[in-house]
């Protein structure tokens, strides 16, 4: 039985050295599918082939173009790929793609590979002998440096056995693939079939999908819903990290997909227009790479202009590297540890690539200490260690578990648990409010903790007659630049932890009680002799203070703690009434409304035995406790409002 291997091999070399020709001999497939290759003769676009290897494992084989002009299809085909093919024909040698194409695999993290020297039958041996030391001489200090050379002829099937024998040696080295991780599929030919719709390929770099599920495609918002996958070319019900996959689609149109997009599970991935990154020059470029520099990144199977920051100086040198922040001029998506090659604008050569270290970051400032130990940071540690290196990044405004699952390259479950595991450890804090979850850093949490509390405190010191600070006065004191979202998670963490209580709008430390001074008591002894006689009639509070020969402001405080402990009500702003006058008029309402269906103003003056003055904020603040409901000129009964509220 043919076992099913995710391992992708791609072909590199020059135009016109075999690469096309040996996949031919190798699988039997003829890759060049569109009319212009046949008619050039050259590979334009990607193309793919499954080859049975003697041992019965079935893989998948890219092959990519060799003409300057499609370097960028190159690019596309060499991303993810396990193993390369390096084709030189033995009748030119090494020549300027095929250095490209090597360089671009370094670049990309290419590990192993095989050369094949292709059109040997068109030279003599002490030739082929010349050309592959040389070839072994280019490719020293190179991860090729120790790979097999195998002399191959198209025209006569020679090599054919040595090079399917020799992958498969190499094929049993390639580490396996989970299938873990973020599913995502970038897009590198989008087609339409007659009887089967839309069909997208691409090799499966992450994750894994089934058929029946919905995907995005990113950037963008366009979703679909999968039909049927061909894994390889044969038809499966499921697929995984490194294969080669074709995904039937259903309810999307092949002129919504481009090729560039990555296909995802809706809400996994977020597209950025910045990248932090590490970027290694290639050492025979001409001349530095300058910050600013406008440059082609080519990441997957997308191209994009991009200008480039660099961190930590003005330029990086050729064979340098550094840190650099990439600027890109339209959205794309990635996951940390994500491999790019980078172009020059003009003209368009490779001049090096890099590795990305967090695909959402915040905008950075150069040549600044703390963000160059961030990035090492990310560049080096573990899941856990490049978590909480964020999260201390993040600071007061903490991060979602999502975003946080991006940053790291991990699914959202994943993540979670990471932070439920960093949370038992002391390292983080997880705050939750509803279906939004947050989660900070044990050190952010508590400086923004301490600093909230700390206001809370000053704040009761020098207002010890009111409960508490309104929310919004608190995050101004406190947390100015904390978005709303991230400021409730925060407080309702604090809440469950007995650290605050929150009433409404007022924001108070636990176990805070307001509290008058003797003095202030003794002013609220004089205010319910006044009030209480008055009945609903009280004086409003400028006529209150002046009575009392009392500060207006410390009045109303005074009236404000009163109203908390329930000795007054507060009608309007300026208005308090005693708590038995206050029940007595509803009482009064109510007992209207047994025997009458409408109430006018000559019936509740009647009833309050006031004038306008009272009457209208009584009336309207039986309509705010929903005790009553204003029907044109009258009242009508809505429904008992709680006594004394």
């Amino acid at each position: 039985m043919t076992k099913q291997g995710h391992i992708i091999v791609g072909t590199a070399g020059h135009i016109d050295h075999g690469k096309t020709s040996m996949v031919k001999v190798l699988t039997g497939v003829d890759t060049d599918r569109l009319k212009e290759e046949k008619l050039r003769g050259i590979t334009i676009e990607l193309g793919f082939a499954p080859i049975t290897l003697p041992s019965g494992l079935r893989i998948g084989l890219v092959d990519v173009p060799g003409h300057e002009r499609f370097v960028r299809n190159m690019v596309a085909g060499a991303t993810g790929i396990d193993l390369v093919l390096l084709v030189i024909a033995a009748d030119e040698g090494v020549m300027p793609q095929t250095r490209e194409h090597l360089d671009i695999c370094q670049l990309l993290g290419v590990k192993d590979g095989l050369i094949v020297l292709t059109k040997v039958d068109m030279v003599d041996k002490e030739w082929a002998d010349l050309v592959t030391e040389e070839v072994r001489d280019y490719l020293a200090g190179t991860f090729l440096q120790d790979a097999a050379i195998i002399p191959f002829s198209s025209a006569t099937g020679q090599g054919k056995e040595e090079v399917l024998t020799a992958l498969d040696a190499a094929a049993g080295n390639v580490p396996g693939r989970s299938g873990s991780g973020i599913f995502r599929l970038p897009v590198d030919r989008v087609f339409s079939m007659k009887g089967f719709g839309t069909v997208v390929t691409g090799t499966m770099v992450s994750g894994s999908i089934a058929a029946g599920e919905n995907i995005s495609f990113l950037p963008g918002s366009k979703t679909a819903r999968i039909r049927g996958l061909q894994v390889h070319g044969e038809l499966v019900s499921s697929g995984s990290a490194g294969t080669r996959t074709a995904l039937n689609l259903q309810g999307i149109d092949k002129d919504e997909i481009q090729r560039g997009q990555t296909a995802a599970r809706p809400e996994s991935l977020k597209p950025t227009l910045m990248l932090d990154a590490r970027i290694k020059l290639l050492p025979s470029v001409g001349r530095p790479l300058r910050n600013r520099d406008r440059v082609r990144l080519n990441l997957y199977t997308d191209e994009i202009m991009t200008r480039v920051t660099i961190l930590e100086g003005e330029a990086i040198e050729p064979g340098g590297e550094g840190f650099v922040q990439l600027r890109l001029e339209r959205k794309a998506v990635a996951l940390p540890g994500d491999r790019f090659v980078i172009r020059s604008y003009s003209p368009v050569t490779t001049i090096g690539g890099g590795q990305i270290l967090d695909p959402l970051p915040q905008k950075h400032r150069r040549f600044k200490v703390p963000i160059i130990k961030h990035l090492t940071r990310l560049e080096a540690g573990d899941p856990e260690e490049k978590a909480l290196a964020l999260l201390e990044e993040a600071g007061d405004l903490g991060l979602a578990a999502g975003d946080l699952g991006v940053r790291t390259g991990l699914m959202s479950q994943e993540a979670q648990k990471l932070l439920d595991e960093m949370a038992r450890k002391g390292k983080a804090v997880v705050s939750r409010a509803g279906d939004s979850l947050l989660a900070y850093s044990r050190a952010s949490f508590d400086d923004i903790k301490t600093r909230l509390v700390r206001a809370l405190e000053k704040y009761h010191s020098a207002n010890p007659t009111r409960s508490g600070i309104g929310r919004e006065e608190l995050r101004m004191r406190v947390a100015r630049q904390m978005p709303d979202r991230p400021y409730r998670n925060l407080l309702s963490t604090l809440v469950e932890q007995g650290d605050i209580l929150i009433e409404g709008d007022t924001v108070s430390l636990g176990g805070h009680e307001a509290t008058l001074t003797p003095q202030q008591q003794r002013l609220g002894e004089r205010v319910m002799n006044i009030l209480r006689p008055k009945g609903l009639s009280a004086p409003f509070l400028p006529e209150l203070a002046e009575e009392l020969k009392a500060s207006p402001a410390e009045l109303k405080s005074v009236l404000s703690l009163m109203a908390e402990r329930g000795d007054l009500v507060r009608i309007k702003d300026d208005f308090f009434i005693s708590q038995t006058s206050c029940r007595s008029l509803l009482d009064a309402v109510g007992g209207f409304f047994e025997s009458r269906k409408e109430m006018g103003l000559p019936d509740f003056r009647e009833i309050t035995g006031t004038t306008r003055k009272w009457m209208i904020p009584l009336l309207e603040y039986l309509d705010r406790k929903q005790v009553t409901m204003r029907k044109g000129d009258v009242r009508i009964r809505r429904g008992q409002g709680p006594a004394g509220t």
